[in-house]
């Protein structure tokens, strides 16, 4: 259980920083705005499967033994 709450932590940081990134970066490309919309939403799916295939399924797994 310990393992887990330390790679909770560390998954949130790295998705955490990576938006981050991810906002302060994005308006310096020389992109049109409806590509810039979509490509900010796909890094945001990207970042929500990351928690969610490394955080959330993990965890259930852990503290109510479900296999997803």
């Amino acid at each position: 259980m310990p393992d887990l709450i330390i790679q909770l932590i560390i998954v949130m940081l790295v998705c955490g920083f990576v938006y981050w990134c991810w906002l302060k970066l994005s308006p310096l490309m020389p992109i049109a705005e409806p590509f810039a919309s979509v490509i900010n939403v796909l890094v945001v799916i990207l970042i929500g499967a990351i928690v969610l295939f490394y955080a959330i399924i993990p965890l259930l797994h852990q503290l109510a033994h479900l296999r997803l």
